[in-house]
């Protein structure tokens, strides 16, 4: 077993310049009292140990050059910050960076009831008093102001993080996520709604530990050259093993190919032959090999044909979907998770319909905003799954009616639905939010009535 090739890398895409890209880990993890004599539960956060651990676990992890290969001083650690440090450290590396800059946080995020946008928590902040914290639109907006840089990744570890993922990053058509630039990545621990995890008794908090592993060990399945999608996808599958919050990820531009790590998995390199006998059996076993994989294709072509055969005798014969649209404008707009659901349903895959769905509740079929795992497994129980999935595929075929919540396409007897916001598909600016059957189980639901 041998580690890969770091030569390779060119072949398989563009790791980020470490000398020319920046990355900022702050952290806050122990919180003053303002002089209170015991600890008051309805407005002091909780110390967070493990938080500390995690950003400097991850900070070497981006110097290593199996890694990423950050200079030192490249790499920035900024624990327990007062508001004006953490900006300044942001703003710093900002102004130096021109290839990619990575801005980390891990610590308590905060709702506060008048303003319900996402708060940062340094040691002085308090749950009653939103000016103790960093509100996230003050970092960033040094982001929008870094013109130089060309992509922008922003992982934040806290409670309500998802927050971090609408608003101006995603609501409006018209408005600049992060900066017009080459790509932008947002990677949140949480749902917009939900907290995240730090367990008591654990090295790093849930995220962050997943995301260490991965850059520690690698993923023998994956690319050598970790994208943020690479990185989104396979820290979420990480922890929905273990039934722990989810994370969440928008992308703009090419923010879903940035890499900033090497995948550290070992794999088994082809072996030494000479001119006689052993290259004679590496070619027995190359046919060998290329006899299976005949055959197995065979199998998975009789078995998809099984699978899709309709009661008539005839098998699922898929379209192209309605995915480009007019905004009412005269502008188009391409919505990649349209494709996404749509190529989906026609393969009978039903995991690119869970992660396209994956935004904290889904409507339609007879349930009401269940979690996308219900919903799926609701789904692959049904006896009529393979009409129902080409029922689905090809309503997405139709053109959507385009408004300023979202899209809606409709036949009079099913609806599916997607609104403006945070999508989970990499490079989505809508999510799927909705199937209807309105001559069955959601015959009463507002989205079956006549317009």
């Amino acid at each position: 077993m041998t580690r890969r090739s770091h030569t390779a890398d060119a072949t398989a895409g563009r790791l980020s310049d470490p000398s020319a890209s920046r990355a900022v880990l702050i952290e806050a993890h122990a919180f003053t009292r303002g002089g209170a004599a015991a600890r008051d539960r309805q407005r002091h956060l909780d110390d967070r140990p493990s938080v500390a651990v995690g950003c400097r676990r991850l900070a070497e992890l981006f110097r290593d050059p199996e890694v990423w290969g950050l200079p030192e001083d490249h790499c920035a650690i900024v624990s327990q910050p007062t508001r004006d440090s953490m900006l300044e450290a942001v703003h710093r590396a900002a102004a130096e960076a021109t290839d990619t800059l990575v801005v980390y946080y891990a610590g308590h995020g905060l709702l506060y009831p008048l303003s319900g946008d996402l708060h940062l928590a340094v040691p002085e902040t308090t749950k009653d008093k939103s000016f103790t914290a960093v509100k996230y639109d003050d970092l960033r907006e040094i982001l929008l102001s870094a013109t130089r840089v060309r992509r922008k990744v922003v992982i934040l570890d806290c409670c309500f993080s998802g927050t971090a993922l609408r608003g101006h990053l995603s609501a409006d058509a018209d408005a600049i996520r992060l900066a017009d630039v080459e790509g932008t990545s947002v990677l949140a621990a949480s749902h917009a709604t939900r907290q995240a995890l730090a367990p008591r008794g654990e090295r790093y908090p849930a995220f962050t530990g997943e995301l260490i592993a991965l850059l520690e060990e690698g993923d023998p399945d994956a690319p050598e050259l970790l994208t943020m999608a690479d990185l989104y996808d396979r820290v979420d599958r990480a922890l929905m093993r273990k039934n722990r919050p989810r994370p969440q990820q928008l992308n703009r531009d090419r923010g879903a190919h940035i890499s900033i790590a090497r995948n550290r998995a070992s794999r088994q390199e082809p072996p030494e032959t000479d001119e006689t006998g052993s290259a004679a059996e590496t070619r027995r076993l190359g046919g060998r090999r290329r006899t299976l994989a005949a055959a197995t294709l065979v199998l998975a072509a009789i078995a998809g044909l099984t699978f899709w055969l309709l009661p008539d005798g005839k098998g699922l014969d898929c379209g192209k979907a309605h995915s480009t649209f007019d905004m009412g404008d005269g502008t188009q707009r391409h919505e990649v998770s349209i494709d996404e659901v749509h190529d989906a349903a026609c393969e009978g895959n039903f995991r690119p319909m869970e992660v396209a769905m994956d935004r904290g509740g889904f409507d339609g079929t007879g349930l009401s905003a269940a979690t996308p795992d219900k919903v799926i497994a609701s789904w692959k129980k049904r006896t009529d799954r393979a009409s129902f999935l080409h029922g689905l595929a090809t309503l997405l075929e139709r053109e959507p009616e385009a408004g300023q919540g979202g899209l809606t396409f409709s036949n009079g007897k099913q609806v599916a639905t997607w609104a403006r916001g945070a999508g989970t598909v990499p490079d989505s600016t809508y999510r799927w939010t909705g199937y209807f059957l309105c001559d069955g189980p959601d015959s009463g639901h507002p989205a079956c009535d006549p317009p």
